[in-house]
């Protein structure tokens, strides 16, 4: 027996008993209170999405695809749970867990009591939910063009009100087969560059809009000194959104506060590669730095915040292309697909972050510290 979740991105989407028992464990039911794009709603009020939705229509696209491709269920349930061991605010707590040698992707961490029970009666094997969900065979739940991309992209562009994320999903589904991983046949290519030049928009436009990294990093750092204080990691991998906030509020006041009001940090710097050395900026610890600019500048420690994203090698560059009975990369076929690798750098930002009332103070010793270009260090403010 089915039952059918109306979605707005996926319609109606048909759901199995076996499917239903998942979802309704504890354990998934959390995402429901874990959005999707972080603190995203500071800037587009409508991205108050969640993990939960996400989820559902990444299962349906692989459900639709494992149908086409003949694939197991397994496939299916991997899909379902790819984010179940996502942290409060989804990727804002990703250099938490990275700290702690975790990734979001190490779905053993989440799938314990009664979901962990309910997947071992339907049949289905932890360790091989968790290969498809991390990378370690290349599938359609985690390769170079997978169902989590699917739908996040066309998902987060709707509930943003963001219109990048215009992806033609139908012909790209219709175009992908599975030869020893995902290969797009040949009709498939412009399906496979809307994909790839929407989340190059989207990036800049929402998941690295400063504010968005703004608030992102101050409830990190929060994070990181109530754990500091012996709350472990894996009790606050239970939580949702809300229950975090709320332990923000009982340790970390002051960071609550800002953070629920959205009285956050202003941008001291905020440039891009061409004003430093980007090869001794990416070597720099943040926390070193923080602590060196705070002291420079005369300032409490926990009110700087030095960002230094990670460079992205998007694996979505590598999607394998099948041209007249040849496989290629998508780069090697594809014009705008080269343009989009060769300018994806210039999305990257080097962001240092105060109060406002010690913008100009922790301006002047970051320029120093970290050696920025004064001569175009002005231009992005």
């Amino acid at each position: 027996m089915e039952k059918i979740i109306h979605d707005p991105i996926h319609g109606a989407i048909r759901v199995s008993d076996e499917i239903l028992r998942i979802i309704d464990t504890p354990q998934f039911q959390r995402l429901r209170g874990v959005k999707q794009l972080g603190f995203a709603n500071l800037v587009y009020p409508g991205a108050n999405h969640t993990r939960f939705e996400h989820s559902i229509g990444a299962m349906h696209l692989a459900k639709v695809l494992a149908e086409k491709l003949k694939l197991g269920e397994e496939v299916v349930i991997s899909a379902l749970l790819h984010d179940i061991a996502h942290f409060p605010f989804s990727h804002s707590g990703e250099g938490l867990l990275k700290n702690h040698a975790m990734r979001h992707e190490d779905v053993e961490l989440a799938i314990r009591g009664e979901l962990r029970e309910t997947i071992g009666e339907l049949g289905f094997s932890v360790r091989e939910i968790k290969k498809m969900v991390s990378g370690e065979v290349n599938s359609i739940v985690c390769g170079d063009v997978d169902v989590d991309r699917m739908d996040y992209l066309v998902r987060d562009s709707h509930y943003t009100g963001v219109a990048y994320g215009i992806v033609d999903l139908p012909r790209l589904i219709e175009k992908i087969k599975f030869s020893d991983g995902v290969v797009v046949e040949e009709g498939g290519i412009r399906a496979v560059e809307s994909l790839l030049i929407s989340r190059f928009l989207m990036y800049p436009a929402v998941y690295r809009h400063h504010v968005c990294r703004i608030a992102t990093k101050m409830f990190e750092r929060a994070m990181e000194r109530i754990i500091e204080r012996g709350m472990r990691i894996e009790e606050i991998l239970d939580m949702n959104d809300c229950e975090a906030m709320s332990l923000l509020k009982e340790y970390e006041p002051d960071f609550y506060s800002m953070i629920r009001n959205r009285r956050l940090f202003k941008r001291a710097i905020y440039v891009g590669r061409e004003s430093v050395d980007l090869r001794e900026v990416m070597k720099m610890n943040e926390r070193r730095a923080e602590r060196k600019i705070a002291e420079m500048a005369g300032v409490d420690e926990k009110y700087v915040i030095v960002d230094i994203p990670e460079i992205e090698e998007l694996r979505e560059f590598s999607i394998r292309v099948e041209v007249n009975g040849v496989l290629k990369r998508i780069e090697e076929v594809s014009s705008i697909v080269r343009a989009l690798k060769n300018s994806w750098i210039e999305t990257w930002r080097l962001g240092v972050y105060t109060k406002k009332e010690f913008v100009e103070d922790v301006k002047k010793c970051a320029i120093d510290y970290l050696g920025i270009d004064r001569r175009v260090q002005t231009q992005l403010f």
